[in-house]
């Protein structure tokens, strides 16, 4: 998979290992051989094969190595699904670059990718796993999903379940077996009303503007700021930065608190 215009600004492991999504199911990241694994779907949806990513040191692509036979469509879908998680794309680039013009400290620890899933879906369930709720305990929550969807749907190798596979299931099996708690029900209304053709969540990746996607967002029953400010930030919107209990602890780590809350309000407001 050709890195392009991306290979000046592109490293792996800062392109996947600077958000928490790269540590939920199926997410598997390897840091001694620098190779993130997991499960992406085939053209069919239906269907998935596992897949490892790495880029081969002083080549200006990255290897995709996918463990199945696939068709050229299946390819083609693999490659887009890569190209999301790891923003790869002309806009991306340039999203990029404007953000290492007004942030040199940014451009110097070659942070900017934020890492997201290989769907829309899968960014915006496990936004909802990360609320009230403890890191471990979301790390569960997300690994029972996948172990589900690999227990009660063929041919799917334990990968993030899509819309129509939760829609099929109750809220039942999502709060006892998954444990997801309040926000089974949630989850699995935003599932149905994906599938009944009530949202289209496609639109939320072609707004071009960061007010109207809000707004659409928080019509959700469950979605909150966090939640919805999480969710831009995996679409491409940095207008609001989603800050939980977990960014205090980090903040709080880091010594001069009080510096860096200072600095982590001026960016959103530069945004």
């Amino acid at each position: 998979m050709p890195l392009g215009d991306c290979l000046p600004n592109f490293n792996l492991e800062k392109a996947i290992c600077n958000h928490g999504f790269f540590m939920m199911a199926p997410n598997s990241w390897n840091p001694s051989t620098k190779t993130l694994q997991r499960p992406l779907r085939l053209a069919d949806s239906a269907h998935s094969v596992n897949v490892s990513i790495s880029h081969p040191s002083g080549e200006d692509f990255l290897a995709v190595d996918v463990y199945d036979k696939v068709s050229l469509e299946d390819e083609q879908s693999i490659v887009k699904q890569v190209a999301r998680m790891l923003r790869i794309s002309q806009k991306d680039e340039m999203d990029l670059r404007e953000f290492h013009a007004i942030h040199a400290e940014a451009k110097n620890r070659g942070f900017g990718r934020l890492f997201r899933s290989p769907s829309l879906f899968e960014d915006i369930i496990k936004s909802i796993l990360l609320c009230n709720t403890t890191w471990q305990r979301t790390l569960r929550m997300a690994r029972a999903l996948c172990q589900v969807e690999a227990e009660l749907f063929p041919n799917s190798l334990g990968n993030f379940p899509t819309s129509k596979q939760i829609a099929s299931l109750n809220e039942h099996v999502l709060k006892k077996r998954c444990k997801l708690g309040y926000r089974a029900r949630t989850i699995l209304q935003f599932a149905k009303n994906i599938e009944l053709g009530k949202i289209n969540i496609n639109e939320y990746e072609e707004h071009v503007s960061w007010k109207p996607l809000y707004k659409a967002l928080k019509k959700n029953r469950g979605f909150g700021p966090f939640v919805c400010a999480n969710i831009m930030f995996c679409i491409g919107f940095y207008n609001k930065v989603p800050s939980d209990s977990e960014t205090v602890r980090h903040l709080k780590e880091d010594g001069d608190v009080g510096k860096l809350r200072k600095e982590f309000w001026e960016a959103e407001r530069l945004i």
